[in-house]
Protein backbone atom coordinates (compact mmCIF):
# COMPACT_ATOMS: atom_id res chain seq x y z
CA UNK A 1 0.00 0.00 0.00
CA UNK A 2 1.30 3.51 -0.46
CA UNK A 3 1.98 5.77 1.93
CA UNK A 4 0.14 8.69 2.81
CA UNK A 5 2.59 11.18 1.49
CA UNK A 6 2.97 9.43 -1.66
CA UNK A 7 -0.64 9.48 -2.49
CA UNK A 8 -0.56 13.46 -1.88
CA UNK A 9 1.78 14.19 -4.54
CA UNK A 10 0.39 12.29 -6.99
CA UNK A 11 -2.93 13.78 -6.01
CA UNK A 12 -1.32 17.24 -6.51
CA UNK A 13 0.27 16.14 -9.89
CA UNK A 14 -2.62 14.62 -11.54
CA UNK A 15 -5.33 17.60 -10.53
CA UNK A 16 -2.99 20.06 -11.45
CA UNK A 17 -3.59 19.55 -14.67
CA UNK A 18 -6.51 21.78 -14.29
CA UNK A 19 -4.97 25.02 -13.89
CA UNK A 20 -4.39 26.62 -17.01
CA UNK A 21 -1.39 28.40 -15.91
CA UNK A 22 1.08 26.33 -13.37
CA UNK A 23 2.03 29.02 -11.34
CA UNK A 24 5.76 29.52 -11.04
CA UNK A 25 7.75 29.64 -7.64
CA UNK A 26 8.29 33.57 -6.47
CA UNK A 27 10.37 32.67 -2.97
CA UNK A 28 11.33 29.69 -0.85
CA UNK A 29 12.24 29.70 3.13
CA UNK A 30 13.33 27.57 5.32
CA UNK A 31 12.20 29.77 8.86
CA UNK A 32 13.34 28.53 12.31
CA UNK A 33 9.71 27.26 13.25
CA UNK A 34 7.94 27.02 9.72
CA UNK A 35 8.86 26.98 5.85
CA UNK A 36 6.91 28.57 3.20
CA UNK A 37 6.96 28.54 -0.52
CA UNK A 38 5.52 31.61 -2.15
CA UNK A 39 3.87 31.37 -6.04
CA UNK A 40 3.50 34.10 -8.38
CA UNK A 41 -0.38 33.99 -8.06
CA UNK A 42 -0.47 34.92 -4.76
CA UNK A 43 -0.65 31.89 -2.75
CA UNK A 44 1.47 30.40 -0.07
CA UNK A 45 2.08 27.07 1.12
CA UNK A 46 3.87 26.53 4.71
CA UNK A 47 4.96 24.02 6.81
CA UNK A 48 6.22 23.24 9.83
CA UNK A 49 10.35 23.34 9.89
CA UNK A 50 11.91 20.09 11.91
CA UNK A 51 14.31 20.63 13.94
CA UNK A 52 18.23 20.16 12.37
CA UNK A 53 20.82 18.07 13.45
CA UNK A 54 23.64 19.82 11.45
CA UNK A 55 26.05 20.82 13.47
CA UNK A 56 27.32 23.74 10.95
CA UNK A 57 25.94 26.95 9.91
CA UNK A 58 25.02 25.35 7.30
CA UNK A 59 21.67 23.64 7.58
CA UNK A 60 20.67 22.95 3.83
CA UNK A 61 23.84 22.15 1.57
CA UNK A 62 21.41 22.88 -1.84
CA UNK A 63 20.62 26.64 -0.24
CA UNK A 64 19.70 28.94 -3.01
CA UNK A 65 18.96 26.28 -5.81
CA UNK A 66 15.28 25.55 -4.14
CA UNK A 67 13.10 28.81 -5.99
CA UNK A 68 14.96 27.74 -9.18
CA UNK A 69 12.93 24.86 -9.57
CA UNK A 70 9.17 24.90 -11.29
CA UNK A 71 6.93 24.12 -8.13
CA UNK A 72 5.95 20.17 -9.12
CA UNK A 73 9.45 19.15 -8.59
CA UNK A 74 9.75 20.87 -5.60
CA UNK A 75 6.33 19.59 -4.46
CA UNK A 76 8.13 15.77 -5.15
CA UNK A 77 10.14 16.53 -1.77
CA UNK A 78 7.63 15.82 -0.20
CA UNK A 79 9.05 12.02 -0.77
CA UNK A 80 12.17 13.52 0.45
CA UNK A 81 14.29 11.45 3.18
CA UNK A 82 15.71 14.67 3.89
CA UNK A 83 13.74 16.46 6.28
CA UNK A 84 14.18 19.98 5.34
CA UNK A 85 13.78 19.25 1.90
CA UNK A 86 10.41 17.24 3.15
CA UNK A 87 9.08 20.52 4.74
CA UNK A 88 9.98 22.54 1.41
CA UNK A 89 7.90 19.75 -0.36
CA UNK A 90 4.94 19.80 2.22
CA UNK A 91 4.80 23.84 1.65
CA UNK A 92 5.04 23.30 -2.48
CA UNK A 93 2.05 20.52 -2.20
CA UNK A 94 0.10 23.04 0.13
CA UNK A 95 0.42 26.34 -2.30
CA UNK A 96 -0.58 24.04 -5.79
CA UNK A 97 -3.50 22.70 -3.40
CA UNK A 98 -4.95 26.10 -2.78
CA UNK A 99 -4.60 26.87 -6.29
CA UNK A 100 -6.70 23.67 -7.67
CA UNK A 101 -8.86 24.27 -5.25
CA UNK A 102 -9.78 27.82 -6.07
CA UNK A 103 -9.90 26.07 -9.91
CA UNK A 104 -12.30 23.31 -9.06
CA UNK A 105 -14.27 24.69 -5.58
CA UNK A 106 -17.33 22.19 -5.79
CA UNK A 107 -14.91 19.19 -5.42
CA UNK A 108 -14.34 20.41 -1.82
CA UNK A 109 -17.07 20.39 0.92
CA UNK A 110 -15.86 23.16 3.83
CA UNK A 111 -17.12 22.50 7.26
CA UNK A 112 -19.48 25.24 8.45
CA UNK A 113 -18.26 24.21 12.28
CA UNK A 114 -15.38 24.46 14.04
CA UNK A 115 -12.78 21.92 13.87
CA UNK A 116 -13.09 20.85 17.82
CA UNK A 117 -16.99 21.47 17.75
CA UNK A 118 -17.10 18.37 15.55
CA UNK A 119 -15.64 16.07 17.56
CA UNK A 120 -17.90 13.61 19.10
CA UNK A 121 -18.31 14.18 22.82
CA UNK A 122 -22.38 14.22 22.35
CA UNK A 123 -21.95 10.59 23.79
CA UNK A 124 -19.81 11.96 26.63
CA UNK A 125 -16.34 11.49 27.81
CA UNK A 126 -14.23 10.04 25.55
CA UNK A 127 -10.18 8.88 24.89
CA UNK A 128 -8.43 11.01 22.90
CA UNK A 129 -4.60 11.01 21.71
CA UNK A 130 -3.14 13.52 20.20
CA UNK A 131 0.31 13.36 17.52
CA UNK A 132 1.92 16.50 18.31
CA UNK A 133 1.33 18.63 20.46
CA UNK A 134 -1.02 21.77 20.18
CA UNK A 135 -1.21 23.43 22.90
CA UNK A 136 -4.72 26.07 22.34
CA UNK A 137 -6.36 22.40 22.18
CA UNK A 138 -4.96 21.56 25.33
CA UNK A 139 -7.98 23.24 27.33
CA UNK A 140 -10.60 22.20 25.44
CA UNK A 141 -10.25 18.56 25.44
CA UNK A 142 -8.99 18.67 29.19
CA UNK A 143 -12.54 19.96 29.59
CA UNK A 144 -14.35 16.95 27.40
CA UNK A 145 -12.04 13.81 27.09
CA UNK A 146 -11.83 11.03 29.73
CA UNK A 147 -8.11 11.34 29.20
CA UNK A 148 -5.54 13.01 26.90
CA UNK A 149 -2.15 11.27 25.70
CA UNK A 150 -0.06 13.32 23.54
CA UNK A 151 2.23 12.04 21.60
CA UNK A 152 5.74 14.13 20.21
CA UNK A 153 9.42 13.77 19.93
CA UNK A 154 9.97 17.16 21.21
CA UNK A 155 12.96 16.98 23.97
CA UNK A 156 11.88 19.81 25.78
CA UNK A 157 8.48 18.37 26.99
CA UNK A 158 8.81 15.90 29.15
CA UNK A 159 7.20 11.86 29.10
CA UNK A 160 4.79 10.99 32.01
CA UNK A 161 2.34 12.79 33.52
CA UNK A 162 2.23 16.57 33.71
CA UNK A 163 0.56 17.73 36.42
CA UNK A 164 -3.22 17.39 36.11
CA UNK A 165 -2.57 17.56 32.12
CA UNK A 166 -2.11 15.25 29.58
CA UNK A 167 0.55 12.44 30.34
CA UNK A 168 3.15 13.03 27.86
CA UNK A 169 4.71 9.88 24.89
CA UNK A 170 7.53 8.96 22.49
CA UNK A 171 5.79 6.09 21.74
CA UNK A 172 3.19 6.07 18.97
CA UNK A 173 1.92 2.78 20.60
CA UNK A 174 0.73 4.06 23.81
CA UNK A 175 -2.64 5.98 21.30
CA UNK A 176 -3.45 2.10 20.06
CA UNK A 177 -7.35 2.47 22.19
CA UNK A 178 -7.78 5.90 21.81
CA UNK A 179 -11.62 6.97 20.64
CA UNK A 180 -10.14 10.28 19.07
CA UNK A 181 -7.07 10.87 17.31
CA UNK A 182 -5.97 14.39 16.55
CA UNK A 183 -2.47 14.51 14.17
CA UNK A 184 -1.05 17.78 13.25
CA UNK A 185 -0.20 18.55 9.62
CA UNK A 186 3.57 19.05 10.99
CA UNK A 187 3.83 14.80 10.94
CA UNK A 188 3.77 14.68 7.58
CA UNK A 189 7.18 16.48 7.77
CA UNK A 190 8.58 14.15 10.86
CA UNK A 191 7.37 11.04 9.22
CA UNK A 192 5.09 9.40 11.66
CA UNK A 193 2.09 10.11 9.83
CA UNK A 194 1.27 6.45 8.51
CA UNK A 195 2.63 4.55 11.19
CA UNK A 196 -0.26 6.73 13.95
CA UNK A 197 -2.95 5.89 11.23
CA UNK A 198 -1.96 2.02 11.80
CA UNK A 199 -1.75 2.07 15.23
CA UNK A 200 -4.84 3.69 16.08
CA UNK A 201 -7.62 1.57 14.82
CA UNK A 202 -10.37 2.07 17.28
CA UNK A 203 -11.09 5.37 16.23
CA UNK A 204 -14.38 6.49 16.01
CA UNK A 205 -13.03 9.93 15.09
CA UNK A 206 -9.64 10.91 13.21
CA UNK A 207 -8.58 14.50 12.13
CA UNK A 208 -5.88 16.16 10.58
CA UNK A 209 -5.08 19.64 11.30
CA UNK A 210 -2.48 22.60 11.54
CA UNK A 211 -1.31 24.93 8.87
CA UNK A 212 0.78 22.12 7.15
CA UNK A 213 -2.16 20.40 6.49
CA UNK A 214 -3.00 22.26 3.85
CA UNK A 215 -2.63 19.52 0.79
CA UNK A 216 -5.94 18.41 -1.50
CA UNK A 217 -7.74 15.99 1.20
CA UNK A 218 -8.59 13.45 -0.92
CA UNK A 219 -6.05 11.07 -0.27
CA UNK A 220 -6.79 11.11 3.93
CA UNK A 221 -10.68 10.74 3.11
CA UNK A 222 -9.87 7.50 1.19
CA UNK A 223 -8.17 6.60 4.34
CA UNK A 224 -10.95 7.14 6.67
CA UNK A 225 -10.00 10.70 8.03
CA UNK A 226 -13.06 12.47 8.99
CA UNK A 227 -11.73 15.94 9.09
CA UNK A 228 -8.72 17.73 7.48
CA UNK A 229 -7.98 21.46 8.81
CA UNK A 230 -6.14 23.53 7.20
CA UNK A 231 -4.73 27.08 7.46
CA UNK A 232 -4.80 29.57 4.22
CA UNK A 233 -2.62 32.30 3.91
CA UNK A 234 -4.23 35.50 2.67
CA UNK A 235 -1.89 38.32 3.80
CA UNK A 236 1.19 36.92 2.31
CA UNK A 237 3.52 40.00 3.42
CA UNK A 238 2.55 40.19 6.97
CA UNK A 239 3.29 36.05 7.08
CA UNK A 240 6.57 36.13 5.39
CA UNK A 241 7.74 38.86 7.40
CA UNK A 242 6.75 36.54 10.48
CA UNK A 243 7.90 33.26 9.14
CA UNK A 244 11.57 34.62 8.32
CA UNK A 245 11.71 36.29 11.59
CA UNK A 246 11.44 32.70 13.29
CA UNK A 247 7.83 33.11 14.13
CA UNK A 248 5.49 29.97 14.49
CA UNK A 249 1.88 29.36 13.99
CA UNK A 250 0.57 32.13 17.00
CA UNK A 251 2.84 34.87 14.89
CA UNK A 252 1.73 34.39 11.59
CA UNK A 253 -1.74 33.02 11.60
CA UNK A 254 -3.45 36.29 12.23
CA UNK A 255 -2.39 36.58 8.44
CA UNK A 256 -4.45 33.22 7.93
CA UNK A 257 -7.94 32.21 7.79
CA UNK A 258 -8.47 28.84 8.89
CA UNK A 259 -10.74 26.21 6.93
CA UNK A 260 -11.96 22.48 8.15
CA UNK A 261 -12.67 20.04 4.74
CA UNK A 262 -14.91 17.17 5.19
CA UNK A 263 -15.85 13.99 2.70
Amino acid sequence: MKKLNEEIVEEVQTRSACLKNLPKVRMVAISLGYTFVELDNHTMGVCFTPRSDSNSCAHYQSAGTLAQKPVLELAELMLSRNPLEKSVGIAAINAVSQSVMDAEPEKYRFSDRDFLDLLPFEDGPLKVGMVGNIGPFIPFLKKHASSLIIVDDNPSLPSGLMGHGPAMSRNLKDLADVDILIITGSSAAVGDFDEALETVTSARFIGVVGPSAGWLPDPAFRRGIHAVAGTRVMDIPGARSAILEGGGTPHFIQFGRKYTLIP
